[in-house]
């Protein structure tokens, strides 16, 4: 539940920046055959073309009147010399009325820097004028039909969820096919730090969240336990029993679960235990879930005090109680108070997993979660020789495991947890790694460091972004201008692009 919360709160968290964002919709459409077509034409898009020996045409598509707004650019220096001129034409059924001829050839052409992008042009004519809701032809041509150019249509901006993922999808596209220009410099962009600051932001807040949904989730959990005592050989801890409810042993209602035991040949632990019962003064109803429905537990169940579950074979036992439905009702019935009271396998079943269970897996059960009322593993009949063998157990689990010795008893009281009985408390934790631990904090580190520069860059792009170069456009190309011999460097953009083709 939590990894799905996780992600369902990442999901949105990433997209919201969208509305945020502002710049013409990026369209790479130069490797589409056939004619482009255009729908809502006042939504601001740019639309990366080349012609290849032919004019390029882009059908326009209103049902109601609109502002057709064009504006033709070429990048620079990649195409520094190339003009573009755009015929429009109103198709009336098979009819095509000229509208306008925007003349590139005649226009003057100005350079023009996009920050966004990164990325600079020459800016060509524009053509902006209401029209009458129809279809529209927009043809784009040049004496050689040849070369990259960029087509604006539409003066609105907007960006949807979709919009956003198609900006980060074709931008890094555009710079290495279109602008051949290496695609690190995408991440130098307004639009590339911000991207990066989001997702590292949000990596860290949601992995903060993810961290309180798991706490919140384990206190849950925890709390839902509440009352448990957790042993090893169940009735040797009688008094620890008996005070376990402050009323009188015979208005005490113990169910006796010993499904567990039925595939065992000695049953003297069981009647050992009954008798210790009886003796107290509790009284106890033998009860087997095997074969038992869900219902049929919950009316045998319903008023006791004490759900009193006998060792045996902890895999039978699991078995039992997944079939059953026990293990849904023992968690409603703890909610009411009732207290579980587990013996060597009924101890080990409460756990996250019976991996620690010395038992035969007589029924070839494959799915090992235990009950999961407790958030850990329990080592039941734990002496000082067993103790590598419950570290090799806890290799190949998760969960902390608690070791319980014949004469100790684990008491679990919502979140409060008492080891009663003889000795100390014995639990086997994980280590984590060194080096995985070095790893973290590396990775903190990079994180922190790399959240810190974008930052910086944000506030300072004049440092990294190009800025318009000194000389003109109209001095740059100029035949024999002395600036292109004495003062090469004025016709180039920080980052050593020339404004002439070589």
């Amino acid at each position: 539940m939590a990894k799905k919360i996780f992600f369902i709160i990442c999901f949105f968290l990433l997209f919201s920046f969208a509305e945020n964002a502002s710049a013409h919709q990026p369209n790479v459409v130069y490797y589409l055959k056939g004619n482009i077509k255009i729908t809502g034409p006042e939504i601001s898009r740019a639309f990366y073309d080349k012609l290849k020996g032919e004019p390029r045409t882009y059908i326009i598509s209103s049902e109601s009147d609109f502002t057709l707004y064009l504006n033709i650019l070429v990048p620079a220096p990649q195409n520094i010399k190339g003009r573009y001129s755009v015929n429009v034409f109103l198709l009336d059924e098979e009819k095509e009325e000229p509208i306008a001829l925007i003349d590139g050839n005649s226009a003057g052409w100005e350079v023009f820097y996009e920050p966004f992008g990164r990325d600079y042009y020459l800016k060509g004519p524009e053509f902006e004028k209401a029209v009458k809701a129809g279809n529209y032809k927009i043809t784009v041509f040049s004496e050689k039909n040849w070369g990259e150019y960029v087509l604006a249509v539409g003066k609105q901006e907007y960006f949807g969820v979709l919009e956003m993922i198609n900006v980060y999808w074709q931008l890094p596209l555009l710079k290495y096919d279109f602008f051949k220009t290496p695609v690190w410099q995408f991440f130098l962009t307004p639009l590339g730090i911000y991207g990066v600051i989001a997702i590292l932001g949000i990596f860290i807040a949601l992995s903060t969240v993810r961290l309180l949904i798991s706490l919140i989730s384990k206190k849950v959990r925890i709390n839902m336990a509440k009352t448990l005592l957790l042993t090893s050989t169940g009735m040797d801890m009688k008094e620890e029993i008996k005070n376990l409810l402050h009323k009188p042993a015979y208005d005490i209602l113990v169910a006796f679960i010993t499904t567990a035991a039925k595939k065992e040949q000695d049953l003297s632990f069981v009647l050992k235990d009954l008798e210790a019962m009886t003796e107290v003064g509790f009284n106890v109803e033998k009860i087997d879930i095997e074969g038992k429905k869900e219902y049929e537990l919950r009316k045998m169940l319903a008023n006791k005090d004490i759900i009193f579950v006998e060792g045996g074979n902890a895999y039978y036992l699991l078995e039992a109680m997944k079939k059953s439905g026990f293990e849904k009702v023992i968690k409603d019935l703890m909610k009411k108070g009732v207290v579980y009271l587990g013996v060597s396998a009924g101890s080990i079943v409460a756990g996250q997993t019976i991996e620690t269970s010395m038992d035969e897996n007589i029924t070839g059960l494959k799915k090992t979660d235990g009950l999961k009322i407790v958030p850990f593993n329990v080592f039941v009949h734990y002496r000082p020789e067993y103790e590598e063998l419950a570290k090799q157990k806890l290799k190949n689990s998760k969960y902390p495991l608690h070791a319980l010795k014949d004469d100790q008893a684990l008491l679990i009281q919502g979140e409060n947890m008492v080891m009663l009985g003889k000795g100390e408390e014995i639990i086997f934790k994980k280590e984590e790694p060194k080096l995985m631990l070095v790893l973290k904090i590396i990775t903190a580190c990079l994180m922190i460091l790399t959240v810190s520069f974008f930052v910086f860059v944000s506030f300072n792009q004049d440092m990294f972004l190009p800025k318009r170069p000194v000389a003109s456009f109209e001095d740059c190309v100029k035949e024999g201008n002395p600036a292109l011999e004495t003062y090469p460097e004025r016709c180039k953009t920080p980052d050593g692009q020339m404004f002439v083709n070589e």
